[in-house]
């Protein structure tokens, strides 16, 4: 049974910046014998670093270890990379054991770019073209929210309003309170989410408006978002990734989650059933459209598979193809603990990036997992969940245990 939040009215227009380490010589090789595993380079998007740090540690557990070494670029820049075989200079980051950063230095002469990881389809990047020899590997879904400062007095925004803010930046046609250009945060062209934004609110993204703070990293927008808070607090508006966006908003909060009420709706969503909450229920369930899938691009062989034997590893954990169910549980763990949406908890798909009209469609999961994400993600499973340890113990329309609940198949 679909359960969604109750619906936010609207009137019609009503801490921890990721700063760029300079390569050092203190810092090891990323390529380093001394690290754990072997080194897959992967480049993109800055809003997915919580969930690879995650994603890190069963990947050094594995019985072929393999060290992801990250830079974070952006998810267009990542994939500039891939699609023109550029090699990387900047630094990397690897985790040990414990999942502490570490920097580590780029090779003489850049890193060549194993895996790209973005937010948007690579479509919805500009000037990119994937080659005959590469291939989209979807994963886990990426949430994104408009956010403001924890006292201001807004609760929601409109798919019109958004437009209007962002096409026109509090210049003309000003839809208050945000009409100060200053504030309204957007991020650096090379990102997914300025990308999947433009094409969320039907913006010509030539044409989006808005104050890049900092580097333009969802960090940067984070602190900036905060900083206003003391100064104007209703003045500032900015997008975030869920996993920076739940990790700072409740009691003592950096920032404010708003509800998105898409065009023509009569009231917004959150993208969780609360604004207290954290079930992502709205965007299981296709309420809240703000949200698309990772995306994993690589090189691969005649046959889609890719020409890298590590790289292909490090697909299997993102895609959970080949993998026992103590492994697939420990990625949906890494995937709750990253603040993303496992696919086997969504009841609806994308084959395309997000619009103004919304492309998701319905979707049933091979092996559903909604009772556990929500196990996980909440610290409880919705009462209509019922525990099992076998399929005996389930019945009627949830006849399959999985991960220690009935569900449907």
């Amino acid at each position: 049974m679909r359960r969604f939040s109750k619906c936010v009215g609207l009137v019609a227009f009503g801490a921890m910046a990721l700063a760029a380490t300079e390569a050092s010589a203190a810092n090891p090789p990323c390529t380093s014998t001394g690290l754990v595993g072997t080194p897959v380079f992967i480049a993109g998007s800055s809003a997915a670093k919580p969930m690879l740090k995650q994603v890190s540690a069963a990947l050094a557990a594995a019985a072929n270890p393999v060290r992801l070494v990250y830079q974070s670029l952006g998810s267009c820049a990542g994939l500039s990379d891939m699609t023109t075989n550029t090699k990387e200079p900047a630094t990397g980051i690897v985790w040990d054991g414990t999942g502490t950063e570490i920097s580590c230095d780029a090779p003489n002469g850049g890193a060549t770019v194993d895996l790209a990881i973005s937010d948007v389809f690579p479509t919805s990047c500009t000037n990119i073209t994937l080659g005959a020899s590469q291939k989209d590997f979807q994963g886990s879904v990426q949430v994104f929210d408009f956010v403001v400062p924890p006292s201001s007095k807004e609760t929601v925004i409109s798919q019109e309003a958004a437009f209007v803010v962002y096409g026109f930046g509090g210049v003309t046609n000003v839809v208050n309170p945000w009409a100060d250009t200053a504030f309204i945060f957007r991020r650096a062209a090379t990102s997914g989410t300025y990308s999947m934004t433009a094409k969320l609110l039907g913006l010509d993204i030539a044409k989006f408006k808005g104050t890049i703070p900092g580097a333009g990293k969802s960090g940067d927008v984070l602190t900036a978002v905060h900083a206003a808070d003391t100064t104007s607090p209703d003045k500032a508006l900015g997008v975030l990734s869920a996993d920076y966006a739940d990790t700072n908003r409740g009691g003592g909060s950096a920032i404010k989650v708003l509800a998105y009420q898409p065009k023509g709706a009569a009231c917004g969503f959150y993208a969780d059933s609360s604004s207290t909450t954290f079930d992502k229920l709205n965007v299981r369930g296709g309420s809240y459209p703000f949200w698309g899938p990772l995306h994993f691009v690589t090189n691969v062989d005649g046959q889609g598979v890719p020409v890298n034997a590590t790289v292909a590893l490090v697909l299997s954990y993102f895609t959970r193809t080949g993998l026992d169910v103590a492994t697939k549980q420990k990625m949906i763990d890494a995937e709750v603990a990253g603040y993303t949406v496992p696919q086997c908890a969504m009841k609806v798909s994308r084959t395309a990036e997000v619009g103004p009209t919304d492309s998701a469609a319905a979707f049933s999961p091979a092996e559903p997992c909604g009772c556990y994400f929500e196990s996980k993600a909440t610290g409880a499973a919705p009462k209509a969940c019922t525990a099992c340890t076998g399929d005996t113990g389930c019945s009627g329309s949830t006849p399959k245990c999985r991960y220690g609940f009935c569900e449907a198949k």
